[in-house]
Order: structure tokens, then C-alpha cells, then sequence
């Protein structure tokens, strides 16, 4: 502790340059978090998907008869299907983009998991108008229950009226789903597909299909293809499990960001160590001096390492902080079906940015501290 005037006045020498840095590995380590904190995202979703369920769609795009959902049950293997459509639209302003999610009657058997009560899917079951909205969701429109609303949808007109005026209640607000990064709205399949043109009805957007092996899952996939692959709506199959691996999209971006998080932290080492350096030349005399006055070659290199540790590691804190405070921005950022992720900001963030600040810092001080251990006292004190 006695060593810290020390080390502060070393840092403030030159304010100018220490609050460059400082920011700088700041926004470094902000991408650090998010890089990392993105990988911590794509190993929860792999890990949370399931083996038992297939999202089947068309297959070179457009909508699909409701009616292929009783061909596929006949597959074996297949246990039960239900079909979801999107609703996209706005509510009261353009800017206020949303959709809606509509389920039929079999979706909460085959997504057991999600956060939502029987007696919650039996409200939108019985009142074909009710909604049930996340938690983020609702705070977004700031919406509570009971409450009405109107989604405007330019591309879908109503059967009853020609308008694109769809009313709708908050049955519930419900817990928001992990991978669902901007909340959800769940509304009635029933109720939207008959409120559509007839040329429209009978139409969904994708079949959600539970297997009872989850050992076949990708097997039943194959099988799925195979049955429409000569129809006028060939399908389109794949198991949850590689729908939710990003590794599966043609580019490892799990990797990609990595190596994201890898430049960040070699740009932080380059502006660290030059700064470092530089420091060190402009007071060779002063530390020449300290050891002189007793300071041992571990004493002036450990003040060499503090110097370069207090951007580094107060940088890594506030950055990963920072970080944090985007990830809870990002969801109202986003705009809803978009589908992007948004990073966890997990513990294990903090102390792998915490540690490759430790490095930085030990890295950058290496060769000068070299420096100064090889250093001749009386040729620096003599300014030579």
C-alpha cells in the first residue's frame, strides 16, 4: 500500500495520455464482453435445445397446408405436430414494430418447457382475442393485464372488414424465455386464421414436431424431406439441437468471435506496452535513482507491472460493465422476429477478462522492466 503514491503519480504523469488508455482498453474489453459474453450465449442455447422436438417449413419458402400436419403424425417415429404462424406488425406507430406468435391448441404439449401454466394457454384457448406477453414485452408497450391493443398489419387484411386492424387483450404476463431475446407475444392460431382472407386460411408458417426417440430425431428428419420431397410443398426439416448450433450456419461464429475477442486484446497489449515503454524512457533517471536509494530489481519492476496494471485492470472493469449495461439495452434495441442473441454476461466473463488484463499487463511490462534490470546506474543518473 505504501508503494500506491508511487504508483498513481507514475500513471498521472502524463493525464492526457493515462485517460487515452484508459478509455481505450475500456471499449477493447466492452468488445471483449460482448464477444465472450455471445459464446457464453450460443453454448447455453446448444445446451437448452432439445433432442426431441423438428422445426419442419417450406422448404423454398411461402405457406404450408395445415392439413400436412396429420401426414406427418403418420411417420413413425413422430408423436405429436402443431404449427405456428407470425403476425407481423405495429402497434399505434411504424416504429413500434411487433409480432405476434400464433399457436394452435398442441403447441404447450410440444414445448412443455416454456414458463407458462395450463390455466395461461387456456385463457387464449377460451377467449380467442387474448394474448399472453412476456414479461419484456410488457414492460416495452408497458402493457398490464386486461389491457387492449391493436396491431396494424399493412400486408394482412381481415376477412370480416378488408382492414388490417387486428384487436387483441393481455391475457397474462408471463416469464420471458431465454432464447426468445426480445420477449414474445403467443396469441391464438384460430383466431388469426379465420380473420384472414379465405384464399389465406388453412395456411401456416411452420410445423413443430415432437418424436417419441429422440435417438432417430435427425432420422425422422430425413423421413420428414422424404415423404414431401416430389410434393407441391416440399419440407424443409431440422432437429432442434442443429437449428440452435450457429456452428451449423456455414461459419463458426462462435470462433469468429474469439478471434474478435483476440484482436481487442492484442490492440490492448500494443497501446499498453508502447505507453509502458515510453514511460519508462522518460524516467530512466528517476528509477535509477530508486534504486540508488535502496529499491531492489523486483521492487522497480513490480512498480513497472503496477503501472501497467491499473489501465488494464480498472479498464477490463469498467469495459465488462459496460458490456453488461448494452445487454440490457440491446433487447429494447432489437427490433422483435429479428431473432438476434443477445450475450450472457455470466461470472466467468469477469474473470477471463480479468486474466487476460493480468497478462496485457504483465506482457507489456516485460521488456521494459528487462530494460531496467540491465540498466547502469551511473550512466542514467549521468543522463547518458
Amino acid at each position: 500500500m505504501k508503494y500506491l503514491p508511487l504508483v498513481w503519480a507514475a500513471v498521472m504523469r502524463k493525464p492526457v495520455r493515462a485517460i487515452l488508455t484508459l478509455l481505450s482498453v475500456m471499449l477493447a474489453f466492452t468488445l471483449f464482453g460482448l464477444t465472450i459474453g455471445m459464446n457464453a450465449t450460443f453454448a447455453k442455447l446448444k445446451e437448452e435445445a432439445r433432442d426431441d422436438r423438428i422445426f419442419a417449413g417450406a422448404r423454398f419458402g411461402g405457406m404450408l397446408p395445415v392439413g400436412m400436419a396429420r401426414q406427418i403424425e403418420s411417420i413413425h417415429g413422430v408423436a405429436m405436430v402443431a404449427h405456428s404462424n407470425n403476425l407481423f406488425g405495429y402497434i399505434k406507430d411504424p416504429k413500434n414494430r411487433v409480432f405476434l406468435q400464433m399457436n394452435d391448441e398442441k403447441v404447450p404439449q410440444v414445448n412443455p418447457e416454456w414458463p407458462i401454466t395450463a390455466e395461461q394457454w387456456k385463457m387464449v384457448r377460451d377467449d380467442r382475442r387474448s394474448v399472453l406477453v412476456s414479461q419484456r414485452q410488457a414492460n416495452r408497450y408497458h402493457f398490464k393485464v386486461g389491457d387492449t391493443f391493436t396491431v396494424i398489419t399493412p400486408p394482412i387484411q381481415k376477412k370480416t372488414d378488408g382492414s388490417n386492424n387486428w384487436e387483441f387483450k393481455v391475457a397474462a404476463i408471463t416469464p420471458d424465455i431465454s432464447y426468445m431475446t426480445a420477449g414474445y407475444m403467443f396469441g391464438n392460431y384460430d383466431y388469426f386464421d379465420k380473420g384472414r382472407m379465405l384464399v389465406d386460411q388453412g395456411k401456416t408458417g411452420i410445423f413443430r414436431v415432437k418424436v417419441n426417440d429422440p435417438g432417430r430425431n435427425a432420422e425422422i428428419a430425413e423421413e420428414i424431406d422424404s415423404k414431401f420431397a416430389n410434393s407441391a410443398t416440399p419440407l424443409q426439416s431440422i432437429t432442434e439441437k442443429a437449428a440452435f448450433d450457429v456452428s451449423n450456419t456455414g461459419m463458426d461464429i462462435a470462433a469468429v468471435d474469439r478471434e474478435v475477442a483476440l484482436a481487442g486484446m492484442f490492440m490492448v497489449l500494443f497501446l499498453t506496452a508502447n505507453g509502458i515503454a515510453q514511460a519508462v524512457r522518460e524516467r530512466i533517471a528517476e528509477f535509477a535513482t530508486l534504486k540508488t536509494i535502496g529499491f531492489s530489481d523486483r521492487g522497480v519492476i513490480g512498480l513497472v507491472f503496477a503501472e501497467a496494471a491499473v489501465p488494464c485492470l480498472l479498464g477490463a472493469a469498467m469495459g465488462v460493465g459496460l458490456a453488461f449495461v448494452l445487454t440490457k439495452l440491446l433487447p429494447s434495441l432489437i427490433p422483435p422476429g429479428d431473432g438476434v442473441p443477445i450475450p450472457v454476461m455470466t461470472p466467468m466473463v469477469l474473470v477471463w477478462a480479468t486474466l487476460c488484463a493480468a497478462i496485457v499487463a504483465f506482457a507489456s511490462s516485460a521488456l521494459p522492466a528487462l530494460r531496467l534490470k540491465r540498466m547502469d546506474i551511473a550512466t542514467a543518473l549521468s543522463g547518458r
